[in-house]
């Protein structure tokens, strides 16, 4: 009788360790990252910036652990990630991975505060892509300081 109760407290904890995947849609993925790919390649080309591409793909890859990782201790009634640091991870580069690992997740995907945050993150990423492939940085360059012609 023992072992069949810890068979089954094993069960339901192994089963409260499962995160909840949803599917992604990849369509919109694709739509928000064609601007930012865009830029990052134009930069790596006209500046040999090659870094750029890494630095994307490495800081969506922390961000979606970081998104996966709060989800987890969420579930166990751990101490939570600061949505702060969840921002900071987007901002300087990993929304796209935060955009996935939301959707797979079901993961922050509700807190309107949270959202509006994130974007406008997003959206402030669009428009710097936009404003260097398509006005010549015009604003980023008065934003910045620099003459970026």
């Amino acid at each position: 009788m023992s072992e069949l109760r810890a068979k089954s407290t094993s069960a339901s904890t192994t089963k409260k360790f499962r995160l909840t995947e949803s599917k992604i849609p990849w369509a919109v993925v694709l739509v928000l990252i064609a601007l930012p790919a865009a830029g990052v390649i134009s930069v790596a080309a006209e500046y040999g910036a090659v870094w750029l591409i890494a630095a994307y793909m490495v800081t969506s890859f922390i961000t979606y652990y970081f998104y996966w990782d709060d989800k987890r201790r969420a579930k166990c009634n751990e101490w939570r990630i600061p949505e702060s640091n969840l921002h900071f991870w987007s901002l300087i580069g990993g929304w796209p991975g935060a955009f996935i690992a939301q959707r797979q997740f079901r993961h922050k995907t509700k807190k309107a505060s949270f959202l509006i945050v994130y974007w406008m993150i997003v959206a402030a990423h669009q428009f710097v892509w936009m404003d260097w492939l398509f006005m010549d940085a015009k604003w980023l360059g008065q934003i910045v300081g620099l003459p970026l012609n």
